[in-house]
């Protein structure tokens, strides 16, 4: 995974390199591209990628476990009759 600091190399001197060049240094850490100085692309391992979507996955179920809680915290339980007695109350 990226151990070493990412690659800014600019697109232009990346395409005289070649893409083995690029996908060799991208299998040892992020590869930026740049155009005129600004970032317009990276390139990364598959690996890297996967462990960053693994990563994003296990944020998402600890924010959504969270945000269910918070729910669940605020929610009131009924009994069948309590809430049967609400939808009752509804119609009048």
């Amino acid at each position: 995974m990226a151990t070493t600091q990412p690659l800014r190399i600019s697109s232009t001197v990346a395409a005289r390199k070649g893409i083995g060049f690029i996908t060799t240094q991208a299998q040892e850490r992020p590869v930026t591209l740049t155009s005129h100085g600004k970032p317009v692309a990276v390139v990364m391992s598959a690996a890297e990628r996967d462990e960053q979507r693994r990563l994003l996955r296990d944020v998402e179920l600890k924010v959504l476990g969270m945000a269910a809680n918070l729910v669940a915290d605020r929610s009131a339980m009924l009994t069948t009759d309590q809430a049967r007695e609400k939808l009752r109350g509804s119609d009048r």
